[in-house]
């Protein structure tokens, strides 16, 4: 319990708000979400010891969870490695086998690669490659995906096949393979970190996203969206092309180290929903910007809009309905229908 004191007080200077409530509680502002947008004086972030004397992080913001070691990895990458060598030495004979395992776990972890270079997708065939009778190429064009994203887009006749030929044995059951459409994910340095496989068919699980590194984000478009001036996030990649400077989630969820006051949500037009209608209420709750739409808008989502052409520009629409706080809320319930 003493070492993970001495990197608390190591990593305390950087926590913003930083306070020691008593021996075993720490409380700040938390730095994986960001906390209150409005009220910089809430710090919903709290380092606790359990009863049996490891400490522990979670936020009461973003309602993040994690062990006293993930969380100072996520910090400070350096320190933590300093820390389990400490952690190590002072280990007595009967515990160094279980702690050896871990720091070889850790270790292992550190060496498998984060991204791979694009030229690893040098085996499929970019959408702009494939015939105009291609089933896949039909695929693009029926929903209209703009042009320039013909070239960033792939085709896998065999996902799970390709899947392995990059991870080995990520997929063990191949008995049963499918053509899928390939999303690159790139980090800002235009490195793949991840991919999603979307099904050409309407049955099955349509979306399988794979990340090359467990805490590599699940962004499309992280390599072409300037976070430093408006941009919008989506829920969905394909949502994401036809809008400029754009991003979107893998999964429906958001790593909130990538949101900031320039962001604005953008969520399916669905006030029935009650997945779409919590997370719109998050977002406003936590001060961000959203965008609603309005009642005249009947399509789900902006693909939708473009292939009913009843929205001539989507990017007009998107700007003029942004709103946040007050005015968001008052919105948000006329849009779900509650007086």
């Amino acid at each position: 319990m003493w070492l993970q004191k001495k990197y608390i007080g190591l990593i305390s200077s950087r926590l913003d708000g930083f306070k020691t409530i008593n021996n075993r509680t720490y409380n700040f502002r938390c730095p994986i979400c960001g906390d209150s947008q409005r009220n910089k004086r809430k710090a919903r972030g709290f380092i606790i010891s359990k009863e049996n004397d490891r400490f522990i992080y979670y936020c009461h913001n973003c309602n993040i969870s994690m062990g006293f070691d993930k969380f100072l990895e996520n910090i400070d990458p350096s320190l933590f490695r300093e820390f389990i060598r400490e952690k190590m030495v002072e280990l007595n004979p009967s515990e160094k086998k279980t702690i050896k395992t871990d720091v070889e776990i850790f270790a292992e972890k550190m060496k498998t690669p984060k991204f791979i270079k694009m030229s690893e997708l040098k085996s499929l065939k970019k959408i702009s490659q494939l015939d105009w009778n291609h089933p896949a190429k039909k695929y693009i064009v029926k929903r209209k995906i703009p042009n320039p994203y013909h070239a960033k887009l792939f085709y896998a006749p065999k996902f799970k096949k390709f899947v392995n030929s990059i991870l080995p044995n990520k997929i063990e059951d191949t008995t049963y393979d499918e053509p899928r459409l390939i999303i690159p994910f790139l980090n800002e340095q235009k490195n793949l970190i991840g991919f999603q496989g979307r099904s050409f068919s309407q049955t099955g699980l349509r979306y399988i996203t794979i990340m090359l590194g467990e805490n590599n984000p699940k962004i499309f478009n992280l390599d072409e969206c300037d976070r430093s001036r408006i941009h919008y996030i989506f829920e969905g990649p394909i949502d994401s092309m036809f809008v400029k400077n754009s991003i979107a989630m893998a999964g429906g969820s958001i790593d909130w180290t990538y949101v900031n006051d320039n962001s604005v949500f953008v969520y399916d037009n669905e006030p029935r929903s009650k997945e779409t209608c919590k997370k719109i209420s998050k977002v406003i709750e936590k001060g961000y910007k959203v965008v609603i739409f309005p009642s005249k808008i009947k399509e789900k989502d902006i693909n939708d809009m473009i292939l009913s052409e009843t929205v001539p520009d989507i990017d007009n629409l998107l700007s003029n309905n942004i709103s946040y706080g007050l005015e968001a809320n008052l919105l948000y319930n006329v849009w779900r229908k509650v007086s």
